[in-house]
Order: C-alpha cells, then sequence, then structure tokens
C-alpha cells in the first residue's frame, strides 16, 4: 500500500482496507492538529484535500463520482448556517425580552443556543453515516472509468508459487486380499 498515493492523490481507485486506515489516519491528523493553536487551523484546512483524496478514490472503486463528497461538505455548511440563524435568532428574541434590564437569562441563552447543538449533532450523524457508506461500499470487480481495481493487500504481497504436480501417477492397490490374517 502507498501512503501518499491513498493520502495526497486524487486520482484512481482504492479499496476498503486502504480507506479505511485512510480514515483512521485523517481522524488522528484532525485530533493532534486541534491541540495545536494557530498551525492546526492550516494543518485542518490542509486535511480537508487529504479527506476529498480518501473519499474520492474510493467513491471512484464504486465507480460513482467525487463530487458526492462536495454535495456531503455543501450540506453541512446549510446546516451550520441553519444552526447559527436559529441559534442567534433565540438569543435576539431572549437579549429583547429582558425588559430593558441589564441582567440577562443565562438559562435562557443557553437554552436557545440548543439549536446550534441539535443541528451540529445532526451534522455529525450525517458525516458518520456517509463514512461507514463509501467505507461498506462495494468497488466495481474490474476496471472502470476511473481506473483498474485496486489489489487486495493480501494479492500485493509475493505471489505464491503453487506446489508441483506429481510425475508420475501414484501407484494403485494391487487386486490381492487385504484382510488381515489372524
Amino acid at each position: 500500500m502507498n501512503l501518499s498515493h491513498v493520502l495526497f492523490s486524487p486520482n484512481g481507485r482504492i479499496g476498503q482496507q486502504e480507506y479505511w486506515i485512510g480514515i483512521l489516519i485523517l481522524i488522528a491528523a484532525n485530533i493532534v492538529a486541534g491541540f495545536i493553536p494557530f498551525l492546526g487551523i492550516l494543518i485542518s484546512l490542509f486535511l480537508i484535500y487529504v479527506g476529498v483524496c480518501i473519499y474520492g478514490k474510493r467513491l471512484h472503486d464504486a465507480g460513482k463520482t467525487a463530487w458526492i463528497h462536495g454535495l456531503v461538505w455543501l450540506i453541512q455548511i446549510g446546516l451550520g448556517i441553519i444552526g447559527f440563524v436559529l441559534a442567534g435568532g433565540a438569543i435576539m428574541a431572549v437579549l429583547a425580552n429582558s425588559g430593558g434590564s441589564d441582567q440577562v437569562n443565562a438559562a435562557a441563552i443557553i437554552g436557545a443556543s440548543g439549536s446550534l447543538f441539535l443541528v451540529g449533532g445532526l451534522g455529525f450523524l450525517i458525516w458518520i453515516v456517509y463514512t461507514i457508506w463509501v467505507g461498506i461500499s462495494a468497488g466495481d470487480p474490474g476496471e472502470n472509468r476511473f481506473g483498474p481495481a485496486p489489489v487486495a493487500a493480501s494479492a500485493a504481497a509475493a505471489p505464491v508459487q503453487p506446489a508441483p504436480a506429481p510425475e508420475s501417477p501414484p501407484a494403485q492397490p494391487t487386486g490381492g486380499d487385504d484382510t488381515p490374517k489372524p
């Protein structure tokens, strides 16, 4: 398995094993990037490209276009916008109903922000289902418009030579008496 092809090349096809290894690397890299203050944001932006490469090649293996991955991104962005609008509207309503006092009901603001978490959770669930769907989808058995079928890891190992065929047939039993004598 060529990890640089799996992670950085958007062309070709990868099998299920390479896909899941790439996804685990992608998740680990995103977790690590989350702990790095400024550089982590840049790394996370680069990991979007890595994700496009991994998901795209797996979709190619199933004979589908990688633009499906873009559709999932659009859904995620749309849900984020909807969540922020709902939460912002609810917070504005809480602030408007505070009666002009300087005290704002913190519990009402937290409750109003629940829509942001609800929509965010829905987006996360969509990513989980999409990732599993892409990972378990059967690939095209032969060559398709995106290239030849990926070689399985076991087939990529050194080929096993079959045992040579025997040169002479095994001896046939004679018609003698095979019963044991007392």
